[in-house]
């Protein structure tokens, strides 16, 4: 009958010096080049420290029922301007502007709204020709996952038209755009432009789009639009009516990762590393001790002392 190897195990051959030796020294040096080693080649590769991390979320988004419309014509002095909002201290042409609707669509019924809907309808007399129309759309915004932040946001779109038409469709997503990494703290909400942006001044009544957007584009987070489709209908007749729909889809949000964060993603760099260059070394004090480069005594378990 043939024999099978039901188990094994390895017998321990140990080296021993002096305190004061060159083996010791060895040990040692070998020993502090197996933790500092694979840091240093971990940290020269990059990507050793995670300096930005990023996730997806559809935030929760609300319309204030904040806007601005200003539609210039052919004569600068007959711009038409609506308007509808708490700080908003302007004349507005009240029999111009007919009627507003704002809606909002939960279609998944999460509690997220999915679509926001702005209809607007202006009366246009026939002396007036509609050459552009900017709209300002003032937006709730929450992020509530990973970094929970609160804001008032803007929608801001603007056409400009070659023949005045009757009607005009707009439709696109709302987009989150930031210039640098939101600071997420757990169990802080963010709240630095949690404030409207709509606070006019006498000052400031004469060119209200440059003063809404100049403040609007200080901030270091936003929101804009992106056009997916967009037609002009008719010609020109005694009423514009504006319609914008809005998507709201998952946005991605770059942050600044914790320090334990960090840590959990330069560990496992660093441990891989220490296995490969712990094995390396091993095979070299081998080598050294059983070549007996260096003077220390072999200590055998089936020999004597």
């Amino acid at each position: 009958m043939g024999l099978y190897q039901l188990y094994s195990h390895n017998a321990e051959i140990k080296y021993k010096s002096y305190f004061f030796s060159k083996a010791t020294l060895f040990t040692s040096i070998t020993t502090l080049m197996n933790v500092i080693l694979p840091f240093l080649v971990a940290y020269r590769s990059r990507g050793f420290w995670l300096k930005s991390h990023s996730f997806y979320e559809r935030p929760i988004t609300r319309a204030t029922f904040d806007y601005l419309i200003v539609a210039t014509t052919v004569d600068p002095s007959r711009t038409i301007i609506c308007g509808d909002a708490t700080g908003l201290n302007i004349e507005s042409n009240n029999e111009n502007c007919a009627e507003a609707q704002i809606q909002e669509h939960d279609y998944d019924i999460d509690s997220k709204t999915d679509m926001i809907q702005f209809q607007f309808k202006l009366n246009v007399s026939p002396e007036n020709v509609i050459s552009s129309v900017i709209l300002i759309l003032a937006i709730d915004f929450q992020l509530q996952t990973i970094c929970e932040l609160h804001m008032q946001s803007l929608a801001i779109i603007s056409k400009e038209f070659t023949i005045s038409p009757s009607e005009f469709y707009y439709y696109g997503d709302l987009e989150f755009y930031q210039t640098s990494h939101l600071p997420c703290l757990r169990n802080v909400v963010d709240t630095r432009f949690n404030n409207s942006l709509f606070e006019l001044t006498d000052e400031n009544e004469d060119n209200i789009i440059d003063f809404i957007i100049k403040n609007y584009y200080k901030r270091s987070v936003t929101t804009q639009t992106k056009l997916l489709f967009s037609k002009n209908q008719g010609v020109a007749n005694d009423v514009l009516n504006l319609n914008i729909v809005l998507r709201v889809p998952e946005m991605h949000i770059r942050y600044e990762p914790s320090i334990m964060q960090e840590l959990k993603w330069a560990w496992p760099q660093y441990l891989s590393l220490v296995a490969i260059f712990y094995w390396l070394f091993s095979k070299v004090k081998k080598f050294v001790f059983n070549k007996r480069l260096l003077m220390a005594w072999k200590i055998v378990p089936w020999k004597k002392e």
